[in-house]
């Protein structure tokens, strides 16, 4: 009984962090912005290339495309082609049937939910009774800069966090073949999940199934992309690619900031190879998968500040992994009070500076903080393996 009320104590505590969220979006403004900038935020930029395919047009001409977004009434393109995969065109079709203004309301509410019923899918398998870590969760979902930035821009945070997050759940559960299906949405920003999703086939207990479901149903995804808009390779390739990855808030462009172009590009490299290293390292799954999805934004070749959303994922995990739970809530608390406080201070540095690399640092910073906690921290799969049938007290 005692557990059962722990429980539910910790499902009222994240609802209401999500609901001072919801709070937060309307009376401090987010939700105002969000509206104003419909015409003229990412999700329009995306909602655009889809479009394109209703009314026949080539999101990849161009000779055509700027004078397409003038007619539609969407996000100026700093390029000159449709600046996603084709892929994501194709998928964003349905709500582009719609007026923006409705898509924009139903990727907004939609995209917010799934990531709140995903990311308590995520607490209760690993936290189950924790109602501090619930609500602090519940509450950084959209008070964070990285959550409340992701939905005034209408970017696809939320919806890549949901499925991260039952991601996760599905192949902690043994489920393979479906963790590896629903990873195939990492496509949409295939980016940011490269060391994550490394990460998930070295901790899958059937590989070949992992690999296999994935595989397919990216390829099929992929493959869609491709019949729809043949021709998108070179384009994407010749515009897109060279300007996206000259500035962004990774790890590489923030150290060519600091130390230059070549000694920067080194030690960046050098980062990332130094987190595969201790990520093989790591004692336990839960382990594992926090360090490998913190490595997936830390070291991602192109992400802006509201990815870090993201990174709600490894603190999760790692408060699971934890054996002591007081050491758990210590560094899930102080990795939510960095977006809370830093993200947004971050963000201000870039407005100042007109450059958001410097973002980059917090992803790092994380990786190494967890790093440290769970390579010197017993971990819950010790305990258990050393003292069968042992199980670390939560929600104390």
């Amino acid at each position: 009984m005692r557990r059962v009320t722990a429980e539910r104590r910790a499902d009222v505590a994240f609802l209401i962090g999500v609901f001072i969220g919801v709070a937060f979006i309307v009376i401090a403004g987010p939700l105002d912005r969000r509206i104003e900038l419909v015409h003229e935020n990412d999700f329009s930029g995306f909602w655009a290339g889809a479009r394109a395919l209703v009314i026949g047009a080539d999101p990849y001409d161009a000779a055509t495309w700027r004078d397409t977004v003038r007619v539609l009434g969407t996000q100026e393109p700093n390029t000159s082609v449709y600046g996603y995969v084709p892929w994501v065109a194709v998928a964003l079709v349905p709500l582009a049937l719609l007026p923006l203004e409705t898509a924009a309301w139903i990727w907004m509410v939609g995209g917010v939910a799934l990531a709140a019923l995903a990311l308590r899918a995520l607490l209760r398998a690993l936290v189950p009774a924790d109602a501090v870590l619930h609500f602090a969760f519940g509450l950084a979902l959209l008070v964070s800069q990285p959550g409340f930035h992701a939905l005034v821009l209408g970017q696809w945070s939320f919806v890549l966090l949901a499925a991260l997050c039952a991601a996760i759940v599905t192949l902690r559960a043994g489920r393979d073949r479906t963790a590896g299906i629903i990873a195939a949405a990492f496509l949409a920003k295939p980016q940011l999940f490269v060391w994550t999703s490394l990460g998930m086939l070295v901790t899958a207990r059937d590989r070949v199934r992992f690999v296999i479901a994935g595989g397919l149903t990216g390829l099929a995804i992929v493959a869609l992309g491709w019949f729809v808009l043949p021709g998108w390779l070179a384009a994407w390739s010749a515009d897109v690619a060279p300007e996206r990855l000259s500035r962004s808030a990774s790890i590489t462009v923030a150290l060519r900031d600091v130390l230059g172009s070549p000694l920067g590009l080194g030690v960046a490299l050098a980062f990332i190879a130094a987190g595969i290293a201790i990520a093989l390292r790591a004692r336990g799954r839960d382990a594992r998968l926090a360090l490998w999805s913190a490595l997936g934004v830390a070291g991602a070749p192109y992400l802006w500040s509201y990815d870090q959303l993201l990174l709600l994922v490894p603190l999760a995990l790692a408060a699971g992994a934890l054996a002591d739970r007081r050491a758990a809530r210590i560094v899930a608390l102080a990795g939510i009070a960095a977006l809370l406080v830093l993200s947004p201070l971050l963000y201000a540095l870039a407005v100042a500076r007109h450059r958001e690399s410097f973002s980059a640092f917090l992803p790092a910073a994380m990786f190494v903080g967890l790093a440290v906690a769970l390579l010197r921290e017993r971990t819950t799969e010790e305990v258990e393996r050393r003292e069968p049938g042992a199980s670390p007290a939560l929600g104390d």
